[in-house]
């Protein structure tokens, strides 16, 4: 019986046991788990619990000027928490010395984000775009940003977006389980984007702006020797600040979003840039290259004339001159340079006709026409070059001898940008070698930058293209058709010179254009666009004038010191103003470029200029839309005008705005 007892109690026992053993086992597997398999990732998870790290702005790279000023600079937008230890706390925008006040009290109650803060934000608005907030799209297209992003969207800010966006900072706070902060951790600062230097002037921009007015179009600046881009404007403009920065206030941001609505239900495209991405009919600059073309290829040259009777008839069409056409009057007997200086229609239809559509695509596409120029910004345009094939396979129709008329004067299929033809007059100014055109700037060592020059010789011969400027010297002159320089050409071209020569000597270049596009009216007259092409030197006169302003600004910047220095000597507000007053003008720092009045301008670029090896070979190029108001837009009345204006601001004479 005792033995039958035992045995009943010991299978209960060795079952406990095992059970016991099992989760004990169980117990240390998991134990093992938890801290030798899975350990440092429930260490990571615990940490993430117990540690928050908050991600700041990146500090983007800044775009230089090519006198090695910023263009945009980082602006911090404040905002105080209205709970400076919680994560989540809402946020007040304020101003910069409120927040400093709040800062005053609790570091941690203030937070801030980084916005730009463009110092030319219309005049140069196209070429360096704006940043904004990242949109679903661009999430897609780099998996690498963050929903906090900000990028750019356009212009050099899209284009060197990845070499200014930097990296950015961060902060780790210790929280508790209620998700207010204990501690900071750690910081980190991040890393700066990289400043990009570019060949803009921001000054004669400006100056190109407001010299369009309320025109529609575009105003191309170059250096001739280069390539480089001096200026690239386009009208109307938007506002680059306003599309990258938020307001202060409430009432302020409201404001803001109803001015960007604004831009883009603005029918006139205020986004769309007319430099780049606008192709036109070049119109009568195009006969630049026709006359060229005929020179090269042999059917004209300096004895070849004409006889212009108003209108050629060809069988049942007719194509008339515009002299005649707007004035019932005729040229008579026509050589090349001055069919140039008039632009002659009746001498460049039948130089078209005698070189035909193919050598007339040639001398086009040589010279750049019909594809992309290559410059760093996005949504350039190729334009387009016709030719007999292009038409039978995009149109459906033989190419016709009219083709061939209207492609002589640049009308037609034929389309262009005011890029693309400030290439063309930059490599006509360059006896012959073309640029390509570019924005930044190569750096070769810590001490300086060199211009990256990108220039092909053309192979086109050097007395053909001294008859086209020759051309283009009368243009400017008496009987031509750029009578807004004419009085300058009276009194410093010297024709005993050679072309080039007279123009080195501080003599104008230039051509007029009219390109007509769209249906006809009611009265067969067609809408027309206003184009002025014109290349110079920036001769003594102009050097010495700068010399002279930047020599005054410097001894007005002294007296000024002086005064300062009087005043704090013990002079009163009163009699510091009433010296002040005698001074020459002295230009205070302006927040933007729209603070400054021309003359103004002038000053603080005079002074810039002579400190720095700027362009001496200028081309400029006006392109201007027809509007509502003036649907019949000129080169001479309309174009010409504009690069005046540029023009006589560099010379020291200041227009009217």
């Amino acid at each position: 019986m005792k033995k039958k007892y035992s045995t009943q109690l010991t299978k209960p026992l060795a079952l406990f046991l095992v059970v016991v053993g099992c989760l004990f086992s169980l117990l240390v597997l998991r134990l093992l788990d938890l801290q030798l398999a899975r350990g440092t990732y429930f260490r990571t998870k615990a940490d993430g619990n117990r540690f928050y790290t908050k991600y700041l702005p990146a500090q983007r790279g800044v775009f230089l000027d090519r006198f090695s000023d910023p263009l945009v600079v980082n602006t911090p937008k404040y905002y105080v928490l209205e709970d400076g230890t919680s994560l989540y706390s809402p946020r007040i925008p304020v101003s910069h010395s409120e927040a400093l006040e709040a800062m005053a009290e609790n570091p941690d109650a203030v937070e801030f984000d980084i916005e730009r803060h463009y110092l030319f934000p219309e005049s140069l608005s196209h070429t360096q775009g704006y940043v904004g907030a990242v949109t679903a799209e661009d999430l897609e297209k780099n998996s690498s940003l963050s929903i906090a992003s900000r990028i750019g969207k356009m212009g050099l800010e899209r284009w060197f977006n990845a070499e200014t966006s930097g990296q950015p900072g961060s902060v780790t706070y210790e929280i508790n389980a209620l998700g207010h902060k204990q501690r900071t951790v750690e910081k980190n600062p991040g890393i700066a984007g990289s400043d990009i230097a570019t060949t803009l002037d921001p000054y004669l921009s400006e100056i190109a702006f407001r010299a369009l007015g309320d025109q529609r179009g575009s105003v191309v600046i170059m250096d001739a020797d280069t390539g480089a881009v001096l200026s690239l404007v386009s009208a109307p403009p938007f506002n680059s600040s306003t599309m990258s920065r938020t307001g202060v206030t409430v009432a302020d941001e409201v404001v803001r979003k109803e001015q960007v609505a604004s831009y883009f239900s603005n029918p006139l495209k205020p986004f769309f840039n007319r430099s780049i991405s606008g192709v036109y009919p070049p119109g009568s600059v195009f006969k630049l290259l026709t006359a060229l073309a005929g020179l090269e290829k042999g059917v004209v040259d300096r004895e070849t004339t004409i006889i212009d009777e108003g209108v050629l008839d060809i069988g049942e069409y007719s194509y008339a001159n515009w002299y005649f056409t707007q004035y019932g009057r005729v040229e008579g007997e026509i050589n090349i340079t001055r069919s140039i200086a008039r632009s002659n229609d009746i001498f460049f239809y039948k130089t078209a006709g005698l070189i035909g559509p193919t050598g007339l695509a040639e001398t086009a596409q040589l010279f750049g026409l019909g594809s992309r120029t290559g410059i760093e910004l996005p949504g350039e345009a190729p334009g387009l070059v016709p030719t007999p094939e292009w038409k039978e396979q995009a149109v459906g129709e033989k190419w016709f001898l009219g083709n061939t008329f209207h492609m002589g004067i640049g009308q037609g299929d034929l389309l262009a940008s005011p890029l693309q033809m400030a290439s063309v007059i930059q490599a006509l100014s360059k006896r012959g070698a073309r640029c390509q055109p570019y924005l930044s700037l190569e750096t070769t060592s810590e001490d300086g930058r060199q211009l990256v020059k990108r220039c092909t010789e053309l192979g086109v011969k050097e007395d053909h293209l001294e008859l086209v400027v020759e051309g283009m010297l009368d243009a400017c002159s008496t009987g031509g058709t750029a009578f807004p320089f004419f009085p300058h050409n009276q009194v410093n071209r010297d024709t005993a010179l050679d072309p080039y020569e007279q123009v080195t000597n501080g003599a104008i270049a230039c051509k007029t254009g009219t390109s007509e596009y769209g249906g006809a009216n009611q009265d067969g007259y067609r809408n027309t666009h206003g184009w002025f092409a014109v290349f110079f030197s920036q001769d003594t006169k102009m050097r010495t004038a700068l010399q002279e302003e930047a020599q005054t600004f410097e001894e007005s910047s002294q007296s000024l010191t002086a005064t300062a220095s009087a005043t704090a000597s013990g002079k009163t507000q009163q009699e510091e103003s009433a010296l002040v007053e005698t001074l020459p003008i002295v230009v205070e720092k302006k927040t933007t470029a729209a603070d400054y009045t021309i003359e103004e301008l002038y000053h603080v670029w005079a002074q810039k200029v002579v400190h720095v090896d700027y362009p001496k070979n200028i081309v400029i190029i006006t392109l201007v839309e027809s509007d509502e108001a003036q649907p019949f837009k000129e080169g001479s009345r309309d174009a010409a005008p504009v690069a005046e204006k540029i023009y006589g601001w560099m010379s020291g004479s200041f227009f009217e705005e």
